[in-house]
């Protein structure tokens, strides 16, 4: 089974010899591969619904791969345990609810856990929540699947605070990947960020000191 780029690329961040846990896995596409491909010895697939997660158990069953991939019904983080997986992916949600269901799980503040996500939108509110919670992101990496460009990030709890740019939760270490897709996605949010500033609205104009950060980040980069 070969996994569309955005997955594959999910895929690509998680680290080898690892327990993992796909939280909105569907089609359970992700932990089927990771577990045959010998990246992870165990797997579990969950799902908020009830279809998806029959759609899961077809995967898994036709992978052949029942001993080694768990199923469960699961609102976000709500039916896990920290001992449960080391490392946890989230794709094809946006960061606005990747940072909610986090929020609900304050057991993932350990050292050593593990997120791999892939927003497909509002990374700036995943990247906000990682960072404000002792989160260090290691690595985002982008790609193009059907005819758009999307991120994923990498990162690792170790509780230490840090202090970043203005921008940060906006561009990342996106800014270091020389991805010609990494460039869509930064002129993208650039130019969401200025339309939000340019609205002259009391309570966005806080965010002057992110764009001016951005921006100028941006024209060193790529003129």
């Amino acid at each position: 089974m070969k996994l569309h780029a955005r997955l594959a690329m999910t895929a690509d961040l998680v680290p080898p010899g690892v327990a993992v846990a796909d939280i909105g896995s569907d089609h359970a596409y992700l932990p089927v591969h990771l577990v045959r491909a010998g990246i992870c010895p165990w797997a579990i697939a969950s799902d908020i619904g009830e279809g998806p997660l029959a759609n899961a158990r077809k995967t898994v069953q036709r992978a052949g791969l029942e001993d080694q991939i768990e199923l469960r019904l699961s609102d976000g983080f709500s039916r896990f345990a920290a001992d449960d997986a080391s490392c946890w992916v989230m794709a094809g949600m946006g960061g606005t609810l990747m940072a909610r269901l986090l929020d609900a799980a304050p057991w993932l503040l350990a050292p050593g856990t593990v997120i791999v996500a892939q927003p497909m939108r509002h990374a700036e509110e995943l990247r906000e929540w990682l960072i404000t919670h002792g989160f260090s992101i290691e690595v985002e990496t982008c790609c193009r699947d059907a005819g758009r460009a999307y991120l994923a990030l990498r990162a690792v709890y170790d509780g230490v605070e840090r202090t970043h740019p203005p921008g940060y939760i906006y561009y990342g270490e996106l800014l270091h990947n020389d991805s010609p897709y990494a460039q869509e996605i930064l002129s993208r949010e650039l130019k969401l960020l200025e339309i939000i500033v340019n609205c002259q609205l009391s309570a966005v104009n806080c965010k002057k000191g992110a764009l001016d950060d951005f921006y100028s980040r941006y024209i060193q980069l790529f003129g």
